[in-house]
């Protein structure tokens, strides 16, 4: 038994590899405020936590994986082996004062596996998106010194993935601590086409970030109990960071022929001070989860985004709930779990006086396969991100979420009489 778990568990980290070299293609986003920064910054949490409004710093992992805190792991059953897997997709309409236009696009989410190594010690790894890029923008141009337009068109794509790996500690009853190693990789890209005047040729610049780095987080998780109630605090730490990119920019002509390119090693790319604080209280038939995150990119500078960023600010709560004790006679509805969230973010862009911020709502179920503790988590979220005001731009949309959390049982040693 345990040299099949073994086996399983290479395989599956063969697997994740091959994966990693997919997944950081994949980009969700449309937004054309991913121009800015390393792109739009990817929510964390799986289906659980997706559920809830992307809440949970301060709840364990039980019978699934919580992402939002490495300190949660403390809390998986020891004779248990959980795989998360999520997809997802996400309907947008795009809006300015003029003009508007609709799309969808989906892909892998994410994909985890994690298991107590003893009693008191835990850990995961997976792979999980940090950052998305994805926009097309045409700008009218003049001519320094003439009053001659040309236009340039910016096309964005890629985007940050993270390997990461966990551990989490616990340290007696109610104190369990938990760092994380990530992987950094993937690529930044965008196209500059120039539409050919009479002064401008017809040309494109391409500028590239091929990213590989190393990046840190920490966690923390408090909990204690009375008769009714289980109360939980969590605490998350990420300090600044430079990641390391290979920044290379190429000149085409009309035709694709390469006229003049250059590389440099570079670490420009800074992803912030970041700092989660979450509440948790878990009851017979429910769990609510209050969280803050902060991330500190004011005074952070990119080669031509100078002094452009502010803190961001973000607040999610949600709630789980099980209206009925599981029972196989139930009817299916009745071992069905419930979930609702709320989100609002005040982003790290602004312009003028107008920050752009994302509000949403989350409905989920939680439908049990196999079991009780195997299932498929759904969730739908709507929500506004940006302004038309101002001259800038909106996005509303529709996010599906379907995640698979797969519990086996394994480490179990077999007994012959």
């Amino acid at each position: 038994m345990i040299d099949q778990i073994k086996l399983q568990t290479k395989q599956l980290i063969v697997f994740l590899l091959v994966l990693a070299g997919g997944s950081s293609q994949g980009q969700n986003t449309v937004s054309p405020y991913s121009i800015f920064g390393p792109g739009e910054i990817q929510n964390k949490g799986f289906g659980t936590n997706k559920g809830m409004g992307g809440a949970g710093i301060a709840l364990e992992s039980g019978n699934y994986l919580n992402n939002l805190n490495p300190a949660s792991y403390a809390g998986m059953d020891s004779l248990r082996l959980i795989v998360e897997l999520g997809l997802e997709g996400k309907a947008y309409g795009i809006n300015t004062s003029k003009d508007s236009y609709t799309g969808f696009n989906a892909n892998l989410a994410y994909l985890a596996l994690g298991f107590k190594y003893t009693p008191w010690l835990a850990g995961s790894f997976g792979v999980v998106p940090f950052s998305s890029i994805g926009y097309s923008i045409d700008r009218i141009n003049y001519v320094e010194g003439l009053n001659q337009p040309y236009t340039s068109n910016y096309v964005g794509s890629g985007g940050i993935s993270q390997f990461y790996f966990s551990n989490a500690a616990r340290l007696g009853k109610h104190l369990s601590l938990g760092a994380t190693v990530s992987y950094m990789f993937g690529s930044l890209i965008q196209e500059e086409n120039l539409e050919q005047t009479d002064v401008v040729p017809d040309i494109m610049i391409e500028r590239k970030d091929y990213l590989r780095s190393m990046y840190f987080d920490f966690g923390l998780q408090y909990k204690f109990s009375t008769q009714r109630q289980t109360y939980s605090m969590g605490v998350t730490y990420a300090f600044e960071q430079s990641l390391n990119s290979n920044h290379i920019v190429n000149l085409y002509n009309s035709s694709s022929t390469l006229l003049q390119g250059y590389s440099e090693k570079t670490d420009f790319l800074v992803v912030p001070q970041i700092i989660g604080a979450g509440f948790g209280v878990k009851g017979k038939r429910y769990s609510l989860a209050l969280d803050y995150t902060f991330q500190g990119w004011a005074g952070i500078s990119y080669p031509i985004q100078y002094n452009e960023f502010v803190d961001s600010h973000k607040f999610a709560m949600g709630m789980e709930l099980n209206p009925w004790d599981h029972r196989a006679i139930n009817s299916f509805y009745k071992n069905w779990t419930y979930r609702f969230g709320v989100n609002y973010e005040s982003s790290y862009l602004t312009f003028g006086n107008s920050t752009i911020k994302d509000r949403s709502v989350t409905l989920g179920l939680g439908i049990p396969l196999y079991g009780a503790l195997s299932k498929i988590d759904f969730s739908v979220t709507g929500g506004i991100n940006g302004t038309v005001s101002n001259k800038l731009i909106q996005e509303k949309y529709l996010m599906f979420n379907l995640g698979v959390s797969l519990n086996e049982i394994a480490f179990i040693k077999r007994k012959i009489d």
